[in-house]
Formats: C-alpha cells, structure tokens, sequence
C-alpha cells in the first residue's frame, strides 16, 4: 500500500513530538519497564523507511529493549515495538503499560495519536490491523 505524500514536519514539529511521547511515557521504558539502559525516543517505522518525527510513530524504550527491536525487527513488529514501512502509525498497533484496577499495570494493545492519546484495543483488534483476521 502506498501511502499518500505528506509534508516532512518542521524541526520544531519534531521537537514538540519528542517531548511529548517522553512525556506520555513518563520517559520510561515501555517494553521492560526497568532501568535497561538510558531512554531513547524510539520510531516505530524506522526514519530511514519514511518513517516521521511524529507522536504517534515515536515511544520511549531502554537502550537494551532498542536494541533488541532493531535486531529482532519481526518480532518487535509482531510484538508492536515496531511498525513495518508501509504501515501507518495512527493505524498500526502498538504496546505499553497501561493502569488498571488497583494501581496495577496491564501490558496492553493500543494506538497512539499525534496529539498523544491513547485508545486502548482489544488483541483481537490488534490482530485484524496487523494481519487482517483474528
């Protein structure tokens, strides 16, 4: 599927989409949740892909969590700590930690927005976007 062309964002753009997926992952790692390296603001479609500086196609992961989705590129996409080239962010799957009763964390499917919200998604959801059935 091609995607149509949309304008590069500013510098600026890009900046404000930093600064907001660190703040909406609390800078943590969303992978492990634990100190496995510094963070990074990681593009779930790689930027050498096409992929934009943009809230929905960033998360922050851990040095070692980074490196695993940079080497393990199928499993990070099948995983959703990545996104393949043709696929759109807003549209594509991905992982975090969300709260849920008492305090506690849930592993859960979501799909960011470029304004950063989150809308949680049921696996089955998940699975129809990725591969098209359940």
């Amino acid at each position: 599927m091609i995607l149509p062309k949309v304008p590069k964002p500013s510098k600026a753009e890009e900046n404000d989409a930093y600064e907001l997926a660190t703040l909406r992952d609390k800078d943590t790692c969303q992978k492990c949740r634990r100190d496995c390296g510094p963070t990074a603001r990681d593009h779930r479609v790689n930027r050498s892909q096409g992929g934009r500086t943009v809230v929905s196609n960033l998360h922050v992961l851990g040095l070692d969590c980074h490196k695993w989705a940079t080497e393990h590129p199928l499993d990070a996409q099948a995983e959703g700590w990545a996104a393949p080239s043709y696929a759109d962010p807003r549209e594509w799957p991905a992982r975090r930690w969300m709260p849920i009763y008492g305090g506690r964390l849930h592993l859960s499917w979501v799909l960011y927005s470029d304004d950063g919200e989150i809308a949680v998604i049921t696996e089955e959801d998940a699975a129809l976007r990725m591969y098209g059935a359940a």
